[in-house]
This record gives C-alpha cells, sequence and structure tokens, in this order.
C-alpha cells in the first residue's frame, strides 16, 4: 500500500525566553501566512531541525494559514487546543509512562489515517491482524472504516481491534524516539502493556487475548455497571448480596464498575440508584472480571502454559495486582486478569512514585487520560491522548507529539519528517 501525505502537519518553535519565544512566533506566523501548501512539510522539518531552547511552542494545522491563524489566537490570549506550550527543563527529560486502553474506547475508523500516512503503524496493524483472524469473523482492518457500524462493538473485535491499535501506536511512538519509562494497562490493556514491556511477543499475546475472550464470550448473562462508590463502599454493598457479582475494576477513589449475573446486578443498581448513588450501565453481556468467568479459568491456565513468557525488558506496572512486575509472568496471571478486579488506581500510584509526570494513552479515546487526572489531580502533570476520537489521528497524534516536546521529551525528528537531520 502507498503512503499518503499526512493530513496535518507539526511545527515547533523555542527560544530562550518567553519573551524571545512569543517575538518568534509573531515572525513565524508571518512566514507561514506567505507560504504556500506545497512547502508546509518543508518549512516544519526544517523548524523541526532546532536547535531547541528551553522555552518551547507546537502547533498542529493542515494549511500554513491554519497554523498562522492558531499562533496568533494563541499570542492574544485565547485557547487554541492545537497550539502546546511549555519549558523544558535542563535537568535531563522527563519519564513518559504509556497507558493502554481497554476494550470499550473503540470506535469505527479509529486510527484509519495513520494506517494510510505511518508505515510503521500500518505494518504493526496488519501483524497483529493477521494473528488474529482465527478469533473474530469480520477483518480486523474493516473497523478502520467509518461506516464499519455495530461489528466494531462486538467483544472480541472490540478487544483484539483496540490491542492491534495500541500496539501499532506504541511502535509509532517508538520509531518517533518517545520510549516509556514504565507502562501499564487497564482491563484487556494488560496484554498491550504486557508486549509493550516484551513479555510477551505479539503474536503470543494476541493468541493469548484471543483465547481469553472467546472463553469470556461464554457467558451470556452478565452485565457490568459503573457506580459512584469507593472500593471499600462497594465491597460492604457487596457482601451482602448473592456472590455472582463481584468488583470488576476499581476505577478512581470514588468509582468502581460491578460486573456478575444481569438479574443480580440489576436489582443491585435499583437499590443504588433509589439512594441516590449515580449508576452507569456498560454493554457487555459477558461479566468480564467478575465470579462468572471462573468455570474458563482452567482452559485459559492451560492456554497460557503453551505461550512464552519472558522477564519484562522495562517497569511493566500490573492493573491485576497494582504493583510492578518484577520477574517473569505466571500463567495464572491471567486467569486473575479475567477474574478481576482491575486496579488502576493502585497502579497508576506506582508510576507517580516512580517520579513519572507525562502519561500518554496508547489507543482509541481518552478515557485513561481523564481517570488519570481524577486520580492525581493537581498541576504539572501532562495526560496526552494518542488517538483521542479523531478517525484520522494524524491531527491527535502529532499535537500529542507536540506537548510532550514542548515539555522536553526527546523525539527523533527524522523518523518524523523526511527533512530533519538530528534528534532532540
Amino acid at each position: 500500500m502507498t503512503t499518503h501525505r499526512r493530513t496535518a502537519q507539526l511545527f515547533t518553535l523555542s527560544a530562550p525566553t518567553p519573551e524571545a519565544l512569543r517575538e518568534a512566533a509573531r515572525e513565524a506566523a508571518a512566514r507561514l501566512a506567505r507560504a504556500d501548501d506545497a512547502t508546509l512539510e518543508r518549512l516544519c522539518a526544517q523548524a523541526a531541525r532546532g536547535p531547541h531552547s528551553g522555552h518551547r511552542m507546537s502547533v498542529v494545522g493542515r494549511t500554513p494559514g491554519e497554523l498562522a491563524d492558531r499562533i496568533r489566537a494563541h499570542l492574544a490570549g485565547e485557547p487554541v487546543k492545537e497550539v502546546a506550550a511549555g519549558h523544558a527543563s535542563p535537568g535531563g527529560a522527563p519519564p513518559v509512562g504509556f497507558l493502554f486502553s481497554g476494550q470499550g474506547a473503540q470506535f469505527a475508523g479509529m486510527g484509519q489515517g495513520l494506517y494510510r500516512t505511518e508505515a510503521v503503524f500500518r505494518e504493526t496493524f496488519d501483524r497483529c491482524a493477521e494473528a488474529a483472524r482465527p478469533f473474530v469473523a469480520v477483518p480486523l482492518h474493516d473497523l478502520l472504516d467509518p461506516a464499519a457500524g455495530a461489528v466494531v462493538h462486538r467483544l472480541a473485535h472490540a478487544v483484539l481491534g483496540t490491542f492491534c491499535l495500541g500496539t501499532a501506536l506504541a511502535e509509532l511512538w517508538r520509531g518517533w524516539g518517545v520510549e516509556p519509562a514504565a507502562v501499564l494497562g487497564f482491563s484487556f490493556g494488560e496484554y498491550g502493556a504486557a508486549c509493550r514491556a516484551g513479555v510477551l511477543s505479539p503474536e503470543d499475546a494476541v493468541r493469548l487475548l484471543g483465547t481469553a475472550v472467546t472463553l469470556a464470550e461464554r457467558v451470556t448473562d452478565g452485565a457490568m455497571a459503573v457506580v459512584g462508590l469507593g472500593e471499600r463502599a462497594a465491597r460492604d454493598l457487596l457482601a451482602d448480596t448473592e456472590p455472582s457479582v463481584g468488583i470488576a475494576a476499581v476505577i478512581s477513589p470514588h468509582e468502581v464498575s460491578l460486573s456478575g449475573r444481569a438479574e443480580v446486578l440489576a436489582r443491585i443498581v435499583d437499590r443504588l440508584t433509589a439512594s441516590g448513588v449515580r449508576t452507569s450501565a456498560l454493554p457487555v453481556r459477558a461479566g468480564l472480571h467478575s465470579p462468572l468467568q471462573e468455570p474458563a479459568l482452567a482452559e485459559l491456565r492451560e492456554a497460557a502454559g503453551t505461550v512464552r513468557a519472558r522477564a519484562p525488558r522495562l517497569p511493566y506496572v500490573s492493573t491485576v495486582t497494582g504493583a510492578q512486575v518484577t520477574g517473569p509472568v505466571e500463567p495464572e496471571h491471567w486467569c486473575r486478569h479475567l477474574r478481576g478486579p482491575v486496579r488502576f488506581p493502585d497502579a497508576l500510584g506506582v508510576l507517580d512514585a516512580q517520579g513519572i509526570r507525562i502519561s500518554v494513552e496508547v489507543g482509541p479515546g481518552r478515557a485513561l487520560a481523564g481517570l488519570g487526572a481524577r486520580c492525581l489531580p493537581g498541576g504539572g502533570r501532562l495526560w496526552p491522548a494518542s488517538l483521542g476520537r479523531s478517525t484520522d489521528g494524524t491531527g491527535a497524534m502529532l499535537a500529542a507529539l507536540g506537548r510532550l516536546h514542548t515539555a522536553g521529551v526527546p523525539v527523533r525528528w527524522p523518523a518524523v519528517f523526511p527533512g530533519a537531520s538530528s534528534a532532540v
């Protein structure tokens, strides 16, 4: 497949002082306003060569005029989401965490533009999608079509499609020089994190993930719901309830998801709603991360025993345990994962304790970026989303790259722009 031209470009600026940066931005806006579309990529590549000073700005746009307008609007004090400004500390590059999305964030057409324009993304997606063929009724490439329809929400397609997308995004980040200091994954994003940490090869991750989802789908009388309770309050509530319902995920300090037999969960949700607790149903009949998955665990354990798992090559924080994995991953890990619960705040706290203040969501949507900000509120942190809800993805990915660059994260500019010749 021929690689198409990007639909958006990233322009970067820097200067030694805030005043000098504003002056450089005014000059750049004037220069861009006079440029034509044919020269835009060359101008962006020239700017990316540097040298890059500490005070930085980045802007994403489709045309030179759009870039110029956005720079001017930013200088006038208007909020412009496509513009990022920051300061790169001379004390060294800040560490970056990768947060791998789980199922539920997927949407039709996700990453379509990146598949067309970025060879590394396309090759990785193709590799993973080919390995997933035995587990899906429709090829995962169909999910990249904005007209894909309801198939994108079938559990196997949602889980495996999100894994393929996240793995392809992680490889694109690697190609651009952005290497994570630690990784974690929410729900089935655990497999993406394990793959990026070198615990599983992409093919083995797909095979084990496909097996887990196939087993999980045997449950057809399950349901899931998010409720506005902390973990302790949710456990107290469930102590007096039939044990077919459990905590599927600790989402934030004041929010959990419950999962289990649909009729039992419905009574719990009705009771909570009547008492004023916020509740929200999730469209998952398989009862993931719940007691209903216990009959599947023996088969999953057997399948996991046939997969070669290695010790992590970089810090891999598991949302199964809420702690960093320090040795080989045993088959029982994947059984605990399917049975639940997901411990997102605990795992995120480990990244925070390691000094990671920049966490990139690697997958569709921006749910984990939003959850991260709720779990760890306050300034001094960045939560970029690789893709957001963009079917094209190019502008979103470049905007995230710009935010990382302005914060001082090293970028391999020659891989981003063919005209760039040095890494910063």
